[in-house]
């Protein structure tokens, strides 16, 4: 059940729906920062905690090798700055991906690696972020700050290109 509180504090949530009822709460705010309200998301609040804006979801490609890896459940991709000003897509991006397993997350951890060479990556299971653009060290260190115990650092992967 703990870990369930982890999952529910980052990243990670199929739905708006799933993310209330799995995390407990309901409330009347429809903020998406308002753990009681209906469309509350922990990716983009951890995200905001950490000084970046969300300024889209889902505008980047990966490789087909990482979205086809056997237990994967979700992939969500987050197109972030300090500040969007209007744009929709930026240099900097924050890709978090979950995994069933343990198994398949030690496998998934060096596909993401080896598909995401320019990119750094902290990877706690089940879940593994990966940080890409110029700001990508920078980014991922803040979002480190902000992980809920359990899937606060322990190590990062750093690998450049």
């Amino acid at each position: 059940m703990a870990r369930l509180a982890d999952l529910c504090g980052f990243v990670l949530v199929v739905t708006a729906v799933g993310a209330a009822a799995g995390c407990g709460g309901s409330g009347n705010s429809n903020s998406s920062s308002n753990p009681g309200g209906g469309q509350y998301d922990p990716a983009t609040t951890a995200l905001n905690a950490a000084g970046l804006e969300v300024c889209s979801e889902g505008t980047r490609d990966l490789p087909p090798t990482i979205t086809s890896m056997p237990g994967l459940a979700v992939t969500r991709v987050f197109d972030v700055a300090k500040a969007c000003n209007g744009a929709k897509q930026t240099p900097n991006a924050i890709a978090a991906f979950q995994f069933t397993t343990k198994e398949t997350f030690a496998a998934g951890t060096k596909t993401i690696e080896v598909g995401l060479p320019k990119a750094v990556s902290h990877a706690t299971y089940p879940i593994v972020i990966a940080a890409l653009g110029p700001d990508r060290v920078a980014n991922l260190a803040a979002v480190e700050k902000h992980l809920p115990p359990g899937l606060a650092p322990t190590t990062s992967t750093t690998t450049t290109g």
